[in-house]
């Protein structure tokens, strides 16, 4: 993994020279074309930073895993059941857009509206390192 990241910073360094040697030259002769390319490559380099720095953020031992998400209404009766189902609406959303695989894995449903409780199993990779500040009473 570490060599990884160093080829990585290797790869960005020695791109970030050549797009300076090229955008010089680009301006010498006023190609835009070339100025052009020049832009293309330097926003490929932005999105391989981006890579690192997600890398950097989800560092942990276990963010690289899947996870489970546990939603309990609280105390409120209706309103904190209907909430709940609101939340676990909102997760199923936010696992879709992100690319993962979520199943709910027990799910039971409130007295009048909403839901009692429900675990969910979000599957894809980093899952968990998006997951694991996301704890406490709402």
């Amino acid at each position: 993994m570490l060599a990884q990241i160093v080829e990585t910073l290797d790869e960005m360094s020695s791109g970030l020279v050549d797009a300076k040697d090229l955008l010089l030259m680009s301006a010498e002769e006023e190609d835009q074309a070339a100025v052009d390319d020049v832009a293309a490559e330097v926003e490929r380099l932005r999105a391989s930073l981006e890579k690192l720095e997600f890398r950097r953020m989800f560092s942990g031992e276990m963010d690289p895993n899947n996870a489970y998400l546990d939603i309990q209404a609280g105390s409120g009766g209706t309103e904190a059941q209907d909430w709940a189902n609101i939340l676990l609406r909102m997760y199923l959303r936010w696992a879709d857009k992100r690319g993962f695989d979520a199943t709910i894995m027990e799910l039971s449903a409130g007295e009048v509206a909403g839901i009692k409780g429900a675990t969910v199993h979000i599957k894809g990779e980093y899952a968990f390192g998006w997951l694991r500040t996301e704890i406490g009473v709402h």
